[in-house]
């Protein structure tokens, strides 16, 4: 956010503009080209807000090339029929659904949101402050208030770190966040840490990533804050806060909309989902597979009009979602409902919007063409940069001159037991004197896809294990360790064989090398398919040089 507001003055006044008709004013054409000046100035205007740049003919002209560029992959993907691939119509669903939530939140929510002077003035003090801290995180309301009471009665932020953390950085430094300003954090986080003075402690704070409870430990504000510096970043604070309070009215509404449909649980059902995600399912037969997806999982709306949702309604409407918020559902069974609940939501907002007519519109259209062109850009390059390939013979020099930096460090072999509860670790550390650790960990542990690998973690570095790597580097072959506290719950652990530290193959360091050398020739490989693209449609690419140089960047001013 410090960088965005160098570019400000440079963005808001522009010498020597003349005014225009953008929308229909051209500034270049040709084979699926059509940039107006409207359309320029907002994605130029947006560039400039992200990268801290100021305006300059140099580089409008470049970034008018970059949008030509962007143009021609999209139209190429088009000619090519990928819009009549099963992932392109399956985010153009996806893509309908979020527009219409949008479209409804901005009918209904967005034009009762107001700034106030007293935001901006706060909001200017931030930008010119920071802030250190350290944090508890915790997935769920219970936990995290339980580690806050473990505070309160005398427990250390070095303590609980060490255990509610994985990240060995954060579970070393007590949790340390480290320095952060203004538009850095999640919003929650920030209103809170930016409100505590040093040494004192937030109750758990619910974020976009579970609960914190948070310790400002430090904090430095700039001594001199002019009017005249605050009278130049108020037009950007203006715009920012605006849309952290449509975010946060977005939120209060599906909150209140989620708590109105009365959504329920067929808990049985939820259970049984909840193991099939975490890899505790048993193989069952097609037909089995068939009268699972339609058993029903949840109910929602009005007592006289019940919605029921069965398994299969559910992973259709999932389906429609990014992959890192299925990924979050998958972390408990609490997590996976609040996912659940959130799909009811998105889907019912949808359905109001479709009801009113939004889709009709043409800003929908328009929207609705610009994300899927967004996408098929994206999808084109991460398609042409997966071709990439590092040369075998730049691979086999590249491991000759650092041969020494590839080593295997040495490993054990451990199985591992995830339960959620110190006694139920300690009933299975009785019952291995009679039963297998492999079948436990089918049978009891909740760490997906135990069901299948019997717990087994592979050969591990002690780094892998974190807090838990000393004392596994230290057992023996054939020792259960545990219950240990970890994140999740609690774990038993058992040891295997161990592998001595040696040099790698050149078979064994070659992911690392491909890893390490592959992003230079993505982009060298990316480079020249956007240039061959350039090369092909060059001579029918129309460019409105000085109708881009003379334009102005306040769209007020046009006619």
């Amino acid at each position: 956010m410090k960088a965005l507001s160098l570019a400000l003055v440079g963005l808001l006044l522009w010498s020597g503009c003349r005014s225009d008709s953008a929308q229909r004013t051209l500034l270049a054409e040709g084979p699926g080209v059509r940039i107006t000046a409207d359309a320029f100035r907002e994605a130029y205007l947006d560039y400039l807000l992200r990268t801290g740049l100021s305006d300059h003919p140099r580089l409008r002209r470049l970034f008018l090339e970059q949008m030509i560029q962007e143009a021609l992959v999209v139209y190429e993907a088009r000619r090519q029929g990928l819009e009549r691939t099963p992932a392109y119509q399956e985010e153009a669903q996806a893509v309908e659904t979020k527009l219409l939530v949008e479209a409804y939140a901005r009918r209904v929510l967005y034009d009762t949101v107001q700034v106030r002077e007293q935001e901006l003035a706060e909001a200017f003090v931030r930008l010119n402050t920071e802030v250190r801290a350290r944090h508890l995180w915790a997935p769920t309301r219970a936990a995290a208030e339980s580690l806050y009471a473990r505070l309160q009665a005398g427990a250390s932020f070095e303590e609980l770190a060490a255990e509610v953390f994985q990240d060995s950085t954060l579970a070393r430094s007590g949790g340390d966040l480290g320095w952060f300003t203004f538009d850095e954090m999640d919003p929650a986080f920030e209103d809170v840490a930016f409100r505590l003075q040093p040494g004192e402690i937030s109750p758990p704070v619910q974020t976009a990533y579970g609960y914190s409870i948070i310790q400002v430990t430090d904090r430095f504000t700039r001594p001199i804050l002019t009017e005249v510096e605050f009278a130049k970043k108020r037009p950007l604070l203006e715009r920012y806060l605006r849309f952290r309070k449509q975010q946060a009215a977005r939120e209060a509404c599906a909150r209140s909309l989620a708590d109105s449909l009365q959504i329920r649980f067929y808990e049985a059902t939820l259970r049984r989902l909840y193991a099939r995600i975490a890899g505790r399912v048993v193989q069952e037969t097609e037909a089995d597979r068939d009268d699972w997806m339609q058993a029903p999982l949840l109910t929602f709306g009005p007592a006289a009009r019940r919605v029921t949702w069965t398994v299969a309604d559910f992973r259709e409407q999932a389906r429609l979602t990014g992959a890192a918020h299925r990924e979050a559902a998958a972390r408990s069974p609490e997590a996976l409902k609040e996912f659940a609940r959130g799909l009811v939501v998105r889907h019912v907002l949808a359905e109001r919007a479709r009801t009113a007519g939004l889709h009709r519109t043409p800003d929908f259209a328009a929207a609705r063409q610009q994300a899927l062109d967004r996408w098929l850009y994206q999808y084109v390059r991460q398609q042409v940069q997966a071709e990439a390939v590092v040369p075998e013979d730049t691979l086999r020099a590249f491991y000759e001159a650092h041969r020494a930096d590839f080593r295997m460090p040495a490993r054990r072999a451990v199985w591992e037991i995830l339960v959620p509860t110190e006694a139920e670790a300690h009933r299975l550390q009785r019952l291995l004197a009679t039963t297998d650790f492999v079948a436990l960990a089918r049978r009891y542990s909740r760490r997906p896809g135990a069901a299948t690998t019997g717990g087994y973690l592979g050969f591990v570095t002690q780094e892998q294990l974190g807090k838990l790597g000393p004392a596994v580097f230290r057992a023996r072959e054939g020792d259960v360790l545990g219950p240990l506290r970890v994140a999740d719950g609690y774990v038993l652990l058992r040891v295997g064989a161990w592998q001595p530290e040696r040099p790698m193959t050149l078979e064994e360091a070659r992911p690392l090398i491909e890893r390490q050398l592959k992003p230079y020739f993505a982009r060298k490989r990316w480079r020249q398919y956007r240039a061959t693209l350039m090369a092909q449609y060059a001579e029918r690419i129309t460019r409105y040089l000085s109708r881009l140089d003379t334009l102005c960047l306040t769209p007020s001013t046009d006619a």
